[in-house]
């Protein structure tokens, strides 16, 4: 049934998302994602795209805040509609790590199946339109919509075709840094679709950081890596040599930094060593660390 949902809902958003509905002299103004009358839409595209202009803002957080505020109104020009019911209202937003964590009044419970998850992509989509915003979590005051399939969206959640492209899924541990300078686990099941590897799946959830507020990222933003992949049973890391000049310099943080990494690769049953590589060259140390410190899987 979850999966018949999100093929219609999929068939709905593909045209929707490639770009706003919008005259080409439009250009100012935020773009803020709405459903369209289902008179209008007649079994096409729900979700339509245009410019609103936004009052004055201050910083980044009341921008996204204005984008959530304008959206629950619905369009100025009075056409398109609120993916949310009448009267839901923000609560909160927090801006961290360019994420977006958005609490709604409790009324967006009120929403189900398609309509729950159109009200989580307009909300997405509207608001990674921000430079400053990578990703959403959504809540309704304060708890999490045990309806939604995920928790936490990224705008090309929006732009897959078809949960039928899964080929598996699979649960790991991602580790992050807890209040207390601490590395935490934070259990995750991860979805593979064709020609991706768990490793590089881990390695990219890992670098979006965790779900859950309490933790944070070890790893640096802005932080890359080329590729990962595993060959008998290593696991080869490569890195832009750049990546290295974002390390802190506590040489306690640097190896949080790569802790975090390694303990989570190896929740990866098959993983028994890791190399790391910066442009090509295997890598001895990791800022001040001995990279053999976590070059073999931790016995027990």
């Amino acid at each position: 049934m979850r999966r018949c949902m999100i093929c219609v809902l999929a068939a709905l958003l593909l045209a929707a998302c490639a770009a706003p509905a919008e005259s080409e002299s439009q250009t100012e103004g935020a773009v803020i994602y709405y459903l369209a009358p289902e008179e209008e839409a007649r079994g096409g595209d729900r979700i339509r795209s245009t410019r609103e202009r936004l009052p004055e803002t201050k910083s980044d957080r009341e921008e996204a805040a204005a984008v959530v505020e304008r959206l629950l109104a619905g369009s100025s020009d009075g056409v398109l509609e609120s993916p949310l019911p009448e009267g839901v209202e923000l609560l909160g937003l927090e801006l961290r790590d360019r994420t977006a964590y958005v609490d709604l009044s409790d009324g967006f419970r009120e929403l189900s199946g398609v309509e729950l998850s159109l009200a989580d992509y307009c909300l997405t989509l509207s608001l990674t339109a921000l430079d400053s915003v990578r990703s959403v979590v959504l809540t309704a005051q304060g708890r999490s919509v045990g309806q939604q399939p995920k928790q936490v969206f990224y705008e090309r959640d929006v732009l897959l075709s078809d949960m039928g492209d899964v080929l598996q899924t699979v649960e790991v541990s991602l580790y992050f840094l807890t209040a207390g300078g601490a590395l935490a686990p934070e259990r995750r099941t991860l979805s593979l679709y064709e020609g991706q590897t768990l490793a590089e799946s881990l390695v990219a959830a890992l670098l979006e950081g965790p779900l859950d507020r309490e933790l944070q990222r070890a790893i640096p933003e802005g932080f890359a890596v080329n590729y990962v992949r595993v060959d008998n049973g290593i696991c080869y890391v490569s890195l832009p040599a750049a990546a290295l000049d974002l390390l802190p310099e506590e040489e306690q943080m640097q190896r949080m930094v790569l802790w975090s990494l390694a303990d989570s690769l190896y929740s990866i049953e098959s993983i028994e060593e890791i190399r790391l590589l910066a442009d090509g060259e295997e890598l001895e140390y990791f800022g001040r660390i001995p990279v053999e410190s976590i070059s073999v899987r931790p016995q027990g």
